[in-house]
């Protein structure tokens, strides 16, 4: 059996499209843990009523917003209730290829249930571009990476099964074993860096992380924080959060010397709207203000090792 999981956040649309390509599947045996992550009692009555009547689905209602990790957690704690052998994590702004599950079953079989499996991610609005096929460090010891394949149109360029440094959970499947082994997603994290976490956790056990070209999905990307384009929502998080994971991951001096990196880049980020506003143009510092506070929120996790609640003060800009 295997269990996915995926998360809804006022995006009922979003979330039909991916449960019903999920129930297309081809693959035999399959069960949706669907969690209602504190959605508006409109949006979640309303899901309600338009989700097709299935005994696979598994409907849950969070009352409050737990974020990713919070809510992926939770759907990892009832999958107990099912004991599947494998469980499939992924965002609800996608849709599915009806073939997915049963290649990334058996890819996962080729490499003796010991991986962490995902494909080819294609952009939701340019179905034969690559958004994401997985990460290649530039400098391991640094915890610098590329992204493979970003952007390009799929000509067959990337139609072997090869071993990735990281890999994205926009979906990917693993072994209900390794949850048993290491956990869920780090509470550390809110959203943003927990799938890189939980990635080199997985590897520190022995797991490989496997692309496998025959599973395919659409993502539209960022939809629950309003997209990526100098988003200060999403750069407090992605401030924060790579902070926490290189900490997490890296030796003392290899962290000291990232940690000034994004000082720089903060500086950097002040100084290029300043230049802006000197040009005439217009000048809004909510993106190098939303850097500045992640890096703040760091240092004061880095002293207290508290527990994410979620809170962005960039969520209404």
């Amino acid at each position: 059996m295997v269990v996915a999981i995926t998360l809804n956040y006022n995006q009922n649309s979003f979330t039909l499209k991916c449960v019903e390509s999920i129930l297309q599947s081809n693959y035999n045996n399959i069960k949706l843990i669907l969690i209602d992550n504190g959605s508006t009692e409109e949006n979640y009555t309303e899901l309600k009523k338009i989700l097709p009547s299935n005994k696979s689905i598994n409907f849950h209602r969070l009352n409050d917003n737990k974020g990713y990790v919070g809510g992926i957690n939770y759907g990892l704690k009832q999958t107990a209730n099912f004991d599947p052998e494998y469980i499939l994590i992924m965002n609800n702004d996608t849709i599915l290829d009806k073939n997915a599950i049963n290649e990334l079953v058996k890819t996962c079989k080729k490499f003796n249930n010991k991986a962490i499996i995902s494909g080819k991610v294609y952009d939701y609005d340019e179905p034969r571009k690559f958004q994401d096929i997985g990460y290649t460090f530039s400098n391991r010891a640094s915890l610098e990476f590329n992204r493979v394949g970003c952007d390009e149109i799929d000509s067959g360029q990337y139609d072997e099964i090869f071993e990735r440094d990281l890999l994205d959970d926009v979906f990917w499947l693993f072994p209900s074993k390794l949850y048993k082994e290491i956990g869920g997603y780090s509470s550390y994290f809110w959203f943003n860096a927990e799938q890189a976490d939980f990635a080199l956790n997985a590897k520190e056990k022995g797991y490989k992380l496997i692309y496998t070209p025959k599973a395919k999905l659409w993502h539209k990307g960022s939809v629950s924080v309003g997209g990526r384009n100098r988003n200060p929502k999403l750069a407090y998080w992605h401030t924060q959060s790579t902070l926490i994971f290189r900490y997490r991951h890296l030796s003392k001096r290899q962290f000291i010397s990232q940690y000034f990196k994004t000082v720089r880049s903060v500086l950097t980020s002040y100084l290029k709207i300043l230049i802006e506003k000197i040009q005439g143009k217009v000048a809004d510092f909510s993106y190098a203000n939303a850097k500045w506070s992640g890096l703040m929120y760091f240092n004061k996790w880095f002293f207290i090792r508290n527990e994410n609640k979620g809170y962005n003060p960039f969520n209404n800009k």
